[in-house]
């Protein structure tokens, strides 16, 4: 490993919160794991192939064609979805590479028809339904039989499930509850035409807050999969372990005056003697340069306030309060030391956004070591 930055990803964690995540869903019902946007910043070819292994994953979600090709030519071999739109020109390579898209119009069918044919296949497809979210799907019912009867006319592709995502599962059950009402109605609709799909709704705030009325056949298991709820309950209360630490290394060391001006623009400006640490890691890497005076290090398990302005490789940080301190120790800035933890929702609260976005904005310069 060349970097003295890098992040952990703990597998058994992932492991746990799988296994914690099933607990109150029906024994019958499949999970598939999200492992998009790089396994949430997690390594998507290395949790791919971990979770191929897993018998409580039955099916692998990615966002992009590209996502589905990579774990295939990484050796992955369960069925992988494609949750997102998929250009119609890609679906050559879904056939190839043995993927299942989205479809939710009857061109799409079609399209996809019409590449399994080329190559002398059938090609499974999951019908998305517009349910409340207003992203894609299949908008309303007449659509639906447009759709259906497209699959009618298109004996290369076989409907392989039927699927939904709820907008605000995690805070809001009126409206998951109306998004779940609305998607039974196409359901039923869709075996009233004599298919018998996969049907799959719950995310992660579904599943940990509703799993036995929304389990369906099968679950989408996302954010909790990587240790966070998804209105930020802490991991205490929801029994999830987080499986990411991003972890660096002190690379200089000082002792300044007062009134002495750290980093660009010198807007932290020290009022007593203060022994500075640089820390080899900046927003270049994915730490946003937004929790620049807000966010704390942890070293040697004692929280050490972040001063000054976070520059693209390098920040800053108090380490007054560290006796002995020493160059090269170990600053973790999100995980567990000691006895105190840095978790994403805490970074996320500073920053102003959600957990997947601090966990996928550790950039791929951030070696992951997978352990």
């Amino acid at each position: 490993m060349l970097r003295s930055t890098y992040a952990i990803v703990r597998l058994d964690a992932i492991d746990h919160n799988i296994e914690r995540s099933k607990k109150g869903l029906p024994e019958q019902t499949k999970v598939l794991a999200v492992i998009k946007a790089n396994a949430y910043g997690h390594g998507l070819c290395e949790i791919g192939m971990h979770l191929d292994h897993n018998d409580n994953i039955s099916m692998f979600g990615v966002a992009l064609c590209e996502e589905g090709v990579r774990l295939r030519k990484a050796g992955v071999k369960k069925p992988i979805l494609i949750l997102g739109v998929t250009d119609n020109a890609h679906f050559d390579e879904v056939v190839r590479y043995d993927l299942i898209p989205a479809v939710f119009t009857s061109e799409h069918v079609h399209a996809l028809s019409e590449a399994a044919a080329r190559q002398n296949k059938t090609a499974d497809a999951h019908v998305k339904i517009d349910t409340g979210m207003h992203r894609i799907g299949v908008p309303s019912p007449a659509a639906l039989v447009s759709v259906l009867d497209a699959f009618d006319a298109c004996p290369n592709v076989r409907m392989d499930g039927v699927f939904t995502h709820f907008a605000k599962s995690e805070n809001d059950p009126a409206f998951t509850a109306l998004q779940a009402q609305r998607f039974d109605a196409a359901v039923q609709a869709i075996r009233d035409r004599g298919y018998r799909p996969i049907v799959h709704a719950a995310n992660s705030g579904a599943i940990l807050d509703a799993p036995e009325r929304y389990a369906y056949d099968m679950v989408r298991l996302g954010i909790a999969m990587y240790g966070c709820h998804p209105d930020g309950v802490s991991t205490s209360q929801s029994g999830l372990i987080p499986a990411l630490s991003l972890v660096t290394h002190i690379s200089n060391l000082k002792k300044l005056g007062p009134n002495e001006g750290i980093s660009y623009g010198q807007k932290y400006v020290t009022d007593r003697e203060t022994v500075v640490a640089t820390l080899p890691i900046g927003y270049g890497d994915g730490y946003k340069r937004c929790l620049s005076g807000k966010s704390d290090v942890l070293i040697d398990g004692i929280r050490c306030p972040q001063i000054g302005t976070i520059c693209m490789d390098q920040m800053m940080v108090d380490v007054s309060a560290v006796p002995n301190v020493r160059l090269g120790e170990e600053a973790v800035l999100l995980g567990a030391q000691g006895k105190d933890c840095i978790t994403a929702d805490e970074l996320a609260s500073l920053a102003d956004t959600i957990s997947y976005e601090i966990l996928l904005s550790i950039s791929e310069r951030v070696p992951r070591v997978h352990v």
